[in-house]
């Protein structure tokens, strides 16, 4: 395995066939605590944004330490795409966070590796297909209508439209909609079981990720044994959902040939008699596909109300665009329509290109190598921006702290060097690219562009600043933004 992106002529050192000229102590990097290390600049909801000044100061990779376990950042746009290719040869995910998430339940693809995340990648792609997601189109565009009468009705009666809380809702509905084929309707209900079990998971996850010891093996705080309960309850939840899918089933044999959700797919691909799948493989992946898929998709439509809202000119455009392709429809309800948005398709490439929802991604070696001239060791951590790099660099994007969805339009198809696409990696890359992208694209398109037509955006000045709030997920502290209607 080599993730090296070009030897250094000088000093080059020879290691078992790994050429190098530079060790991680070579590596410059912040000074830190005594015991601690580095590990106090590294907590916190801001620490993705450390990471990202040290970026500046100390060059594309970089050397931290916790607790004198040392750490590398790479930004390196090379030797990341490098990387993401390795996987999962080369590179896993952190063992301590893959044992976290599968003390919660949440587990699946995700936390897979080897051979078992090859079977359950697999069951997963062929849960979140185009097809699958084409049958679930006309439920995601109810569950939209939905939110849209919701809103009107609030504006009707001179309330304002809480954008952070209802986002987040039917992101949380449309994932649920499509992972387990069950209608929560959140955003009409506010007390669901569900709804209340998933963000108690999402929040301990989320304390757990970030957590310098684990103390809950030894002994658990209030909110870890309700934390256990509600992963208990999802986890029953959703084996019972997989026992009516299978009535379902039984009762309408169409749905094996056309499943429309992810878990009468998943159904499928598990009576394969080579497939070898448990209905411990559906439960994890069906729960794991939820967690990963609110607050990512929440998040990055918040992100990018709060820029429209703050760039009027580009969200005129937008509006203009909608306008277009929707007619007098006020949202979509037409499968084809979603390739018929560039520019919404740019304004969401430059929020996440500018507002990542998942700003870093870890990873530990599986072997010695190298990378970006550096010999790392086997077991190093390294930890790499998905957009927060060259995303934010002028040389690659000029004015690069402007919101300008133009950048990422083109008359002809760019050269490679040009094509800013692969310059960011907002969902991973190359065999563990994201199993969710296609669907939050079409979710993004769906729901932004329901909004564009029915409603103008007004961001409140006054508001306190909007600061990035890193969890598991990186999003937005609020959506400062009133909807009016569109006359």
């Amino acid at each position: 395995m080599n993730s090296n992106t070009e030897v250094a002529e000088r000093d080059v050192q020879d290691t078992g066939g790994l050429k190098y000229s530079r060790t991680v102590d070579d590596l410059p990097g912040p000074k830190g605590l005594p015991l601690f290390g580095n590990q106090l600049q590294m907590r916190g909801s801001q620490w993705h944004v450390t990471l990202t000044n040290y970026i500046r100061e100390y060059g594309p990779i970089y050397r931290l330490n916790a607790f004198g376990i040392p750490i590398v950042v790479v930004s390196d746009r090379a030797a990341i795409g490098s990387l993401l290719k390795d996987r999962p040869e080369g590179f896993e995910r952190s063992r301590g966070l893959r044992v976290r998430m599968n003390e919660l339940k949440v587990g699946g693809v995700f936390t897979a590796e080897g051979e078992d995340w090859r079977k359950q990648r697999k069951l997963v792609t062929g849960g979140l297909s185009v097809e699958v997601i084409r049958n679930f189109f006309p439920t995601m565009g109810n569950m939209t209508e939905r939110m849209l009468q919701r809103w009107k009705a609030a504006l009707a009666n001179g309330k304002r439209v809480d954008l952070h809380r209802d986002l987040k809702a039917l992101a949380l509905e449309i994932i649920v909609g499509i992972a387990m084929g069950y209608d929560l309707d959140v955003v009409n209900d506010e007390d669901n079981a569900l709804q209340h079990d998933l963000d108690s998971l999402m929040r301990r996850l989320a304390s757990r990720g970030t957590s310098l010891y684990p103390y809950w093996r030894r002994f658990r705080l209030p909110v870890d044994r309700a934390a256990d309960r509600s992963a208990h309850d999802v986890e029953q939840t959703v084996l019972r959902l997989i026992n009516e899918a299978r009535e379902r089933m039984q009762q309408h044999p169409h749905l094996r040939e056309d499943p429309t959700n992810m878990l009468e797919a998943m159904i499928v691909a598990s009576e394969d008699p080579e497939s070898d799948f448990s209905d411990q493989d559906l439960v994890s992946n069906a729960i794991a596909s939820v967690v990963g898929g609110i607050d990512t998709t929440a998040n990055s439509i918040a992100w990018m109300i709060n820029l429209l809202a703050q760039n009027p000119f580009a969200a005129a455009k937008l509006a203009a665009e909608v306008d277009a392709v929707l007619g007098d429809a006020r949202l979509s309800r037409e499968w084809e329509q979603m390739k018929q948005f560039p520019y919404l398709d740019a304004a969401h490439n430059e929020t996440q290109r500018l507002r990542s929802s998942t700003p870093f991604l870890g990873l530990l070696s599986k072997a010695d190598c190298v990378v970006a001239d550096t010999f790392i060791p086997k077991g190093m951590v390294i930890f790499m921006p998905t957009t927060f790099g060259d995303g934010l660099d002028d040389k690659h994007f000029p004015q690069h702290e402007q919101f300008l969805p133009e950048r990422w339009i083109f008359e002809h198809k760019p050269q490679p060097e040009d094509d800013p696409s692969r310059k960011l990696f907002p969902f991973g890359g190359g065999q563990r690219l994201c199993p969710g992208r296609f669907l939050a694209l079409i979710e993004v398109k769906m729901v932004v562009s329901m909004i564009m037509r029915n409603f103008e955006l007004e961001f409140d000045s006054k508001a306190p600043p909007v600061q990035q709030v890193m969890t598991f997920f990186m999003g937005p502290s609020a959506v400062p933004v009133r909807l009016t209607s569109r006359a």
